[in-house]
């Protein structure tokens, strides 16, 4: 059986779906930790709030899991539970 269709939709959906659920997590976690200064410079703020970048959860968790791991564990389960979700969209 031979491939003859890629379906571009389908993948942009897929990850847009990882992309957002990585997002939340690392917002989630910022907002559990009080947006603390040693997260760093926020990317931009919406209406007060800072945003920073999807991948800054990953930082974090190397940095300071062992001072918050409760946190951590709950926005590494936010971020693998979108990992789900785009498997089942796929």
């Amino acid at each position: 059986m031979q491939g003859t269709n890629v379906l571009f939709g389908q993948i942009a959906v897929v990850f847009g779906i990882v992309i957002a659920g990585v997002w939340a997590a690392t917002q989630w976690t910022a907002a559990a930790l009080g947006y603390q200064l040693r997260l760093g410079s926020p990317w931009f703020d919406f209406f007060g709030t800072p945003v920073y970048h999807p991948w800054r959860l990953f930082e974090w968790w190397f940095l300071f899991d062992a001072y918050a791991p409760h946190v951590f564990d709950v926005g590494g389960a936010i971020a693998a539970g979108s990992g789900l979700i785009a498997v089942v969209v796929a």
